[in-house]
């Protein structure tokens, strides 16, 4: 602080906050102190007020910054002098990056060492981490390395599988969707993860990754879910779909649809072959079919959208001719016509809800043949609208109903 004080010209007590971080960032060594005091100058952290007359700086930027790489090898070559336990926590924490308190706790079983958190803080007091709140973090991203590079290779696979699994039998992982990212994140830097965890691991960390995934979908990191969902996935052998059917359905079903979002479907095709091959029932293998309609739609594979998409609704008891005369369309257009002519828009806020599921898959598949159809059969979409209509005033409004009467207005122009 004396040093700091005079080379700033100002009373130590202006001082005693800054000395306290230079201090903690450079462990007192004369040398890194004046490098780092020039990294703060050049980075106008720290400048001379010609106005005031006096040297200004920012306290909370200051200590925010990384240590200079002289600390970092100084630190390095510290480690190995730390007590063993010091060692050990620190190993555990080099898995994580950052750690907090309630995974410090779940953790603090004297699996790793006898008090995990006396141990971390004992880190931090060395200068090896740092800590903001209820987190700890690595001072430097080399000395996490550092850190990870004391665990000998072969055992690295089983720590992490040991973290995974005390994180996703914890009494509260299900309410908790960070804790089931930690594990799985910790399984994800394994690489022959069959061998190494035992079938009822893999079925709970296949559940933690559905739930990661659709966390990080809620938050828009699709990417991330995709990875996630590819662990689920990964995790799980091919005869879970008989123990364990609708978490394999859904770990396909969200993979593909995560992969549309972000237009990466290389893997789309087969995932969803693998529903249809593995789906119980008709209904059970609906939201795939949605999904391979879009998939097909990004293709422009609209023949194959309205082949399929009819043999749907075919199944669903909606059946609709192949070759749709001019003629017809334009007597069902006006039997629909004469069914709207005294339908107010009131009559349509008040109308029921459609509640039938069946009904309701019917609605989506017109929906999406409508959005599509007029690129191979034109004059199907005329049909389907007013199938729609009939269908939300005969059994309820839902969503899709906007499709149809959206549609029927663009219909009613053009024929």
């Amino acid at each position: 602080n004396k040093m700091i004080a005079y080379k700033l010209c100002l009373p130590e007590r202006y001082t005693q906050e800054l000395a306290g971080i230079v201090h903690h960032k450079t462990r007192g060594n004369p040398m890194y102190i004046i490098e780092f005091l020039k990294f703060t100058i050049q980075s106008k952290l720290l400048e001379f007020s010609v106005k005031s007359r006096q040297w200004n700086w920012d306290e909370t930027s200051i200590d925010i910054q990384m240590m200079t790489e002289g600390v970092v090898a100084l630190l390095t070559r510290k480690l190995q002098q730390l007590p063993q336990d010091v060692i050990e926590a620190l190993k555990v924490a080099s898995c994580f990056g950052q750690i907090n308190l309630n995974t410090i706790q779940l953790l603090d079983s004297g699996q790793f060492v006898p008090d995990l958190q006396n141990a971390l803080d004992q880190a931090m007091k060395e200068g090896i981490l740092e800590k903001a709140g209820p987190i700890f973090a690595f001072s430097h991203d080399m000395l996490q390395e550092s850190t990870y590079n004391l665990i000998p290779i072969d055992e690295r696979a089983p720590l992490h599988r040991k973290l995974a699994t005390i994180l996703v039998q914890a009494s509260d992982v299900a309410n908790s969707v960070s804790l089931c990212a930690l594990a799985v994140d910790q399984i994800n830097l394994c690489k022959d993860v069959e061998r190494i965890l035992s079938p009822m691991e893999r079925i709970l960390l296949a559940r933690a990754s559905l739930a990661a995934g659709k966390h990080s979908m809620t938050a828009s990191s699709y990417e991330q879910a995709r990875g996630y969902f590819d662990v689920g996935i990964r995790l799980i052998h091919d005869k879970a779909w008989d123990k364990q059917y609708f978490l394999s359905l859904e770990l396909y079903e969200m993979s593909v649809t995560v992969s549309l979002t972000v237009g990466k479907v290389e893997n789309v095709s087969s995932r969803l072959d693998t529903i249809f091959t593995n789906a119980k029932s008709f209904d059970d293998a609906l939201n795939a079919r949605v999904l391979c309609t879009k998939f097909l739609a990004s293709q422009a594979r609209f023949g194959e959208i309205t082949r399929e998409t009819l043999n749907v609704l075919s199944t669903l008891g909606e059946v609709f001719p192949r070759d749709n005369h001019l003629a017809h369309v334009t007597d069902v257009l006006n039997a629909t016509k004469l069914k709207l002519k005294d339908v107010t828009e009131e009559t349509v806020l008040c109308l029921p809800p459609m509640k039938d599921a069946r009904k309701l898959n019917t609605m989506k598949f017109m929906g999406l043949l409508i959005s599509y159809g007029h690129y191979t059969s034109p004059n199907l979409v005329p049909l389907l609208c007013c199938r729609m209509i009939n269908m939300t005033f005969d059994d309820g409004f839902c969503e899709d109903s906007i499709s149809g009467l959206a549609f029927l207005s663009h219909v009613l122009v053009q024929y």
